[in-house]
């Protein structure tokens, strides 16, 4: 019995000193940041708080890398802090933007930037908002596609609206966004505007949306085309405050 229990003490005694070893791996040393732009305005590019990333394939150590996404931010800004010193492929991925070129061979040190340039699919423009008797609003806005041949089909053009400056398809207030709420186009570009110039035939209008009296509420407008990632072009935020 003795012997037993001395076997065991020392079983314990070995798994706890394998336990104890120490972790010799270096942990994330390197952090990455940048703007995206949008390259016809050179303005900020108008998206939703990580409605898209900026796609890294490390390509030091593997010709399959598996993707890692750093999440865009609203102001099209991003930054990341917990990335390994390496080299890699990077991309803006996921957006309502013309695909992207990539940046190969990019050398990732202890502190790298890195601004990116798109091609949104569509200026969402000429935003009008008119608050009428009991705190009905009326919103309208014209498009524009900055590339015209081979645009995807326009589906529909939709407001946006938020308690908080964090406003988009993932910052939204819910009871706002129905379908009675947008104007569903479902058209290709040449019926609906030039294909020359870029510019939209119409203005698009929701009208009589019931806002609450006392409330901020921050809006934009937005729109969407059929790509496989059927995210939203935006206006810039409009802040409206119902008395």
């Amino acid at each position: 019995m003795k012997t037993i229990n001395l076997l065991m003490a020392l079983a314990g005694m070995f798994f706890l000193s394998a336990c104890s070893k120490t972790d010799n791996y270096e942990g994330p040393n390197a952090s990455m940041s940048g703007q995206v732009t949008d390259q016809i305005t050179k303005e900020p590019f108008l998206t939703g708080q990580g409605e898209f990333s900026i796609r890294l394939l490390e390509t030091s150590w593997s010709d399959n890398p598996a993707p890692q996404d750093l999440q865009v931010k609203q102001d099209g800004s991003y930054s990341h802090t917990k990335l390994f010193q390496a080299t890699y492929t990077l991309q803006p991925y996921g957006g309502a933007f013309w695909p992207a070129d990539k940046i190969e061979g990019f050398k990732l040190g202890a502190n790298a930037e890195q601004n990116f340039e798109v091609i949104p699919y569509l200026h969402v423009k000429n935003v009008k908002w008119n608050l009428k008797a009991e705190n009905k609003l009326d919103i309208s806005c014209s498009l524009a596609a900055p590339v015209t041949n081979g645009l995807p089909q326009v589906i529909e053009v939709r407001p946006f609206f938020s308690l908080t400056p964090y406003c988009g398809a993932g910052s939204r207030i819910d009871a706002y966004y129905k379908d009675e709420y947008r104007v569903l186009i479902n058209q290709n570009w040449e019926n609906i505007g030039s294909m020359q110039t870029g510019e939209g035939k119409e203005t698009y209008t929701i009208k009589d949306i019931p806002l609450k009296s006392g409330y901020t509420y921050y809006v934009r407008m937005g729109a969407k085309v059929r790509d496989t990632y059927e995210k939203f072009n935006y206006s810039n935020v409009e802040v409206i405050t119902v008395p």
